[in-house]
């Protein structure tokens, strides 16, 4: 079977995710720090697509985030269990591409691979730190594991993202 470059595998290219709300930057966030990683990060906010006589956003809404960290083996994103991050992007498609959970629900993966710091590392080192970003229901969600780590941290509505991610979003173009 042919993998299609948009991660969805013959299912269409991804549909931003669309709702009456869009994400905004509004400046520096608290930096992220999961075991062996840490980064900078981006705070957001939802803001209404539509805008007053001024072009200020009619309403605005601070995510109010809630992080749980949960066994890998069994975890519940959106109200859906999952035994596995691999059923998240089943494909494995990669780094900045879209997949379909096993739910079908749309996710956008990121990738970063565990620092190499000489050529054995770059011969021998394969952990990759992953993202996946959902929106469901108005809550925008991300689950974070680590390779080889028995835990996956999911926050929801999040409200600081790394900086990495939130680029990756803004060319793939995900609230817009």
């Amino acid at each position: 079977m042919e993998k299609r470059m948009d991660g969805l595998s013959g299912k269409g290219a991804p549909v931003p995710w669309r709702s009456d709300m869009v994400l905004r930057q509004v400046g520096e966030g608290k930096a992220a720090d999961y075991p062996g990683y840490s980064s900078g990060t981006v705070r957001v906010r939802w803001e209404s697509r539509q805008l007053d006589e001024n072009g200020a956003p009619l309403s605005v809404r601070e995510p109010k985030p809630r992080t749980l960290v949960l066994p890998a083996a069994l975890f519940t994103v959106a109200g859906r269990p999952y035994t596995s991050v691999k059923q998240l992007d089943p494909e494995r498609y990669g780094d900045g591409t879209w997949s379909r959970d096993k739910y079908g629900r749309q996710v956008l993966c990121v990738w970063e691979r565990f620092p190499c710091f000489d050529s054995a590392d770059l011969l021998y080192e394969h952990r990759f730190f992953r993202w996946f970003f959902l929106y469901e229901n108005g809550v925008f969600i991300r689950v974070q594991h680590t390779d080889e780590r028995p835990v996956v941290t999911v926050t929801l509505d999040v409200r600081d993202i790394e900086t990495r991610c939130w680029e990756i979003m803004r060319q793939q173009k995900c609230f817009e």
